[in-house]
């Protein structure tokens, strides 16, 4: 269905920073409405915090320009197969970031980085930032960023561990088991003390299987977990690759002895 030329012309007005679209003061409401609908039909999540539209799967460094100029051109919604990575939003970024001690010269890690939302947020407060995403695409867009020291370019089950982290920051996939299984490996890079902050979906905890026990274990030990709650998602709100909304919380594992 072709969307009228007076939500066009809002959309060829609006200001698209990054991932953000910005819409002008004082649109006509039912033009408004007409942009709200055809940029979440695309993709994009209103955020509150920002007061404009978040395309959340471009963070850091994706441009939400090329996508509006798309639908003008087309005049309708754009689809999005490559949607399948969705990155965490930017708040949580900041939330899961704001637990975690920082000294000059700190490193960390965020493997299977998506986007690398984590990783520039970790950036911004002066962490020494590698990453490992599989994709070579999305790699090379946290490479031009300019926001890690590393980029590795690789499905991170496949490197072999280092206990040489500060920090390891994560959004690992979300079936229990998959995600338990990056955590437990991801856990191995930290160094005595260092810390695993990971945002993951409620139920975790009761993953079964021998993985399930040892995640189990770890958690007995040494573990902090946030829940989630509509007020902490300033900027959208977490989907399953199904497209259903996920409750989740913050999960943070400590390494206060050497890894085995």
């Amino acid at each position: 269905m072709l969307i009228a030329k007076a939500v066009c012309r809002e959309l060829e007005l609006a200001v698209c920073d990054g991932p953000v679209v910005r819409l002008r003061e004082g649109v006509d409401p039912v033009v408004a409405d007409g942009v709200h609908r055809v940029l979440t039909r695309s993709g994009a999540c209103w955020s509150f915090r920002q007061r404009a539209y978040v395309f959340a799967d471009l963070y850091p460094s994706g441009r939400a320009a090329e996508l509006v100029e798309r639908i003008v051109a087309r005049r309708c919604a754009v689809p999005r197969p490559d949607r399948g990575v969705v990155s965490c939003p930017q708040s949580i970024a900041e939330l899961l970031w704001s637990e975690i001690p920082h000294g000059e010269g700190m490193e960390a890690l965020e493997p299977s980085a998506g986007h690398g939302v984590l990783a520039a947020e970790g950036a911004a407060r002066g962490w020494v930032m590698d990453c490992y995403e599989i994709d070579g695409d999305r790699a090379a867009d946290i490479t031009r960023a300019g926001i890690a020291r590393t980029v590795g370019t690789a499905d991170f089950l496949t490197i072999e561990a280092r206990a040489e982290y500060d920090a390891v920051v994560m959004y690992p996939p979300h079936r229990r088991n998959v995600a338990v299984e990056h955590i437990l490996h991801a856990h191995r890079f930290l160094r005595p003390g260092g810390v695993l902050g990971a945002l993951v979906s409620i139920g975790i905890e009761n993953t079964a299987g021998p993985a399930g026990r040892k995640f189990q274990e770890l958690l007995k030990c040494s573990s902090y977990i946030h829940v989630l709650d509509d007020h902490d998602f300033e900027d959208g709100y977490l989907l399953s690759p199904t497209g259903l909304r996920l409750r989740a919380q913050l999960l943070y594992l400590y390494a206060d002895d050497a890894q085995g």
